[in-house]
């Protein structure tokens, strides 16, 4: 069996932007050894920041053959989920809401992200961290070089 998971937005702008180095994240998920979630809305974001110009700028693998070819895989390779409730806010970044509630609809084991608001919630010390903690104890939010030890511990990054 598979580990339900949800990617943040850096993670696919990392994998897309550097195409020569396949990333361990989605080496799992070629594998089958994770199932990737995403929705519409994660989707148009993800579009929305492999086109922006201060990144196809600034990475050449950005144009617009390489990210119609990446996303088109990505569809490929994940599962949609199009009714995402508005289960969960994080009132640091309301923004990022959209990846925790696709991980709650998921029923995600794994919500992986460089986002500090996101790894936030994983602080029992802090009151939004507690209250996340308490509503979805199942689901663990890591940066992905810890989502790889805990998911294939013989990868590496």
């Amino acid at each position: 069996m598979s580990v339900r998971a949800v990617y943040d937005c850096m993670i696919f702008l990392q994998a897309a932007s550097n195409p020569q180095r396949v990333h361990s994240t989605f080496r799992l998920v070629q594998s089958g050894e994770v199932t990737l979630f995403v929705s519409a809305e994660i989707l148009a974001e993800i579009r929305d920041v492999l086109t922006r110009p201060k990144h196809t700028q600034k990475f050449p693998a950005l144009n617009a053959e390489n990210v119609s070819r990446f996303l088109f895989e990505l569809v490929n390779t994940s599962t949609l989920i199009d009714q995402v409730p508005d289960a969960f806010i994080v009132s640091r970044d309301p923004k990022d809401s959209k990846y925790v509630n696709l991980a709650i609809a998921a029923s995600a084991q794994f919500l992986v992200s460089w986002d500090p608001h996101l790894l936030a919630l994983m602080n029992e010390q802090t009151f939004e961290g507690s209250q996340f903690r308490r509503q979805y104890p199942s689901l663990q939010i890591l940066d992905p070089v810890r989502f790889i030890q805990m998911v294939a511990p013989t990868s590496s990054p």
